[in-house]
């Protein structure tokens, strides 16, 4: 039973870097805020970002049982504005050429869902089981299906479309009344039909439901889409547009960024945060939470957060002459993504490239015949080396027993490593799905308004790169592929010669170096859910340790990225983080 909308209020204070949601009475309306003047002095929650996460979790705190909500629409298609995304750049990445790469992040109401591909689908319950393994119970495959259902409203496809492609009928791992519309286009480019040929001829099947724990194999995702008017569904048009109007206990601020976290020093108590204007005076606010602080800044901010407020390595903040308020070595560290590589085609019944939903999720198995030997490979590994500087013990203890999760999976037939995604165009995205290698974010400033160090590390661990080349062969296969052949499709980037060599992979491996991105927009794990034995920061119930009242709910507390792309997963996490967080308030 949701609490009364008159006993909570939130506001959602959205900021260039992150945003807050506090929960108590407030107005008369939930709704946008233009000036600090209109917000209270206190509130029961303050979230700290209006992304995906910050929405979904503002939304269950707010909730009432009599609303009755009607979504927004925003069409797909059309590009973003660029104000809607403000992006950075790493360091210099040594496995990449020593280039730097880029860090996307979202600066709208609603996060990456307003400006991503779209793409929606959820890892294997091995994924997830390895979440739970690592000690977090409740957080594996069987605990997160009801909230990946609770957030989804599914719709089948057209009973022609499903005739042609690999799509199953099947309700059951599908939720058909949550906020976030799933569904597939309408209409697909006929040549995409031999996508799934050209698979099944060197060995892939079709997967026709991806979505019920076994996300591998060749198979027609679902999109984040609202399917009676093919509009695209973010979290905006999913969690806070329909109540927007409609509730008094709810209010949002953009513009703003949260410069600290409030913490009283003799209870190691969050009290609430401080901000700053984006745009006027850095005059300094404050707004008090009077139940729980919670950070939902994204991967890429929320560590910055925690460390600019005290919380983080003891060593790094002393050396910036921040007060430690709580020494958690892995505030930052345990940064991952997923490195992309886009090779090129062309074919004279090629399209325009556009966001699809035909794509292979590969197991190791799948990938290549040697996988034995990747494994092998990977367990010499010396992963004290593969850390980034300054990771202390714990931080390797996880690091091992990560490890130990992940190759397991690589001797999975039913857990991917590799994503080929082609959608009729003359562009085809190899991405390395689970790789190995760790990277960082972490302040080399005091100023929390000055942008963190981010260090993704890409090839760090050797097998990455094992994997890499791996992709790229069976690449060549597919391309090649007879029913591909015949209608003139051939490889134009980067055609290395040697490929079918499997002596000498020098030349792939230098190709994959300049070709590579480190992110596939997919950033996890730097306030990892993990015991703090393994480096955690926050515990299976989001809690940062040894603060009070302080919880983080976005893709930071991911400890391994899963074999997806992550917004699923993000609004799955959130919802369950909004259940743990009412059942805190009802238990105190």
């Amino acid at each position: 039973m949701a609490f009364p909308v008159r006993n909570l209020a939130v506001v959602v204070l959205y900021f260039i870097h992150v945003g807050l949601v506090f929960s108590q009475p407030l107005v008369n309306r939930a709704t946008i805020v233009d000036s600090t003047s209109a917000l209270k002095q206190q509130y029961d929650y303050v979230i700290v970002g209006g992304g995906t996460s910050g929405l979904t979790v503002a939304n269950r705190l707010t909730k009432d049982s009599s609303d009755k909500l009607e979504p927004g629409v925003l069409v797909p298609g059309v590009p973003p504005p660029k104000e809607y995304s403000r992006n950075y750049i790493s360091a210099p990445q040594p496995g990449l050429l020593n280039k730097p790469q880029p860090v996307y992040s979202a600066a709208v109401v609603g996060g990456g869902t307003v400006i991503n591909g779209m793409f929606f689908n959820r890892g294997s319950a091995a994924d997830y089981d390895g979440w739970e393994a690592l000690g977090n119970p409740g957080w594996g495959w069987k605990g997160l299906l009801p909230y990946f259902k609770k957030s989804e409203n599914f719709t089948p496809p057209p009973p022609e479309l499903a005739a042609q492609y690999p799509i199953s009928s099947d309700l059951g791992p599908h939720g058909t009344d949550g906020p976030v519309g799933s569904s597939f286009p309408q209409y697909q480019y006929p040549i995409l039909r031999s996508f799934y040929k050209a698979w099944n001829s060197i060995g892939v099947p079709s997967n026709r439901q991806p979505n019920g724990g076994r996300a591998v194999d060749a198979f027609y995702s679902t999109l984040s889409l609202t399917a009676w008017n093919q509009s695209r569904c973010s979290a905006s048009t999913a969690y806070y547009r329909p109540i927007e109007g409609k509730r008094p206990n709810f209010h949002l601020l953009t513009l703003h960024s949260v410069t600290k976290i409030s913490i009283d020093r003799k209870s190691k108590r969050a009290t609430g945060v401080q901000y700053v204007s984006r745009n006027a005076t850095k005059t300094v606010r404050s707004v008090r939470a009077n139940q729980e602080v919670i950070i939902a800044a994204g991967a890429p901010r929320s560590p910055q957060i925690l460390q600019v407020s005290g919380i983080g390595p003891q060593k790094l903040l002393s050396s910036l002459g921040i007060d430690v308020v709580e020494n958690l070595p892995g505030v930052g560290y345990n940064f991952q993504d997923q490195p992309a590589m886009f090779a090129g085609v062309t074919c004279p019944d090629t399209q325009a490239y556009l966001s699809g939903t035909t794509v292979a999720f590969l197991s190791l198995q799948r990938l290549t015949p040697t996988y034995r030997t990747i494994i092998a490979s990977a367990q010499r590994a010396d992963l004290a080396k593969a850390l980034p500087a300054g990771a202390d013990q714990t931080l390797l203890e996880g690091y091992k027993a990560q490890q130990r999760s992940i190759l397991t999976d690589y001797a999975s037939p039913d857990t991917a490593v590799h994503e080929l995604a082609y959608a009729g165009g003359e562009t085809v995205p190899l991405v390395v799905l689970k790789p190995l290698s760790r990277g960082s974010i972490l302040i080399n400033s005091s100023d929390p308004l000055a942008d963190p160090v981010f260090d993704y590390g890409t090839f760090t661990h050797p097998a990455d790169m094992q994997v890499a080349v791996a992709m790229y062969k069976k690449f060549r296969q597919f391309v090649t592929a007879e029913v591909w052949t015949a209608v003139g499709m051939r490889e134009t980037s980067p055609r290395v010669q040697s490929a079918d060599d499997d002596d000498d992979n020098g030349a792939i491996e230098a190709a994959i170096r300049n070709l590579t991105t480190s992110t596939w927009s997919h950033p996890v794990g730097t306030c990892a859910m993990l015991p703090r034995k393994y480096g955690g920061v926050v515990d299976s119930g989001l809690q940062v340790y040894g603060v009070q009242a302080l919880s983080v709910v976005d893709a930071s507390v991911m400890p391994m990225i899963v074999a997806s792309h992550t917004s699923s997963t993000v609004y799955a996490v959130a919802e369950k983080a909004a259940d743990l967080i009412i059942a805190r308030r009802r238990n105190s």
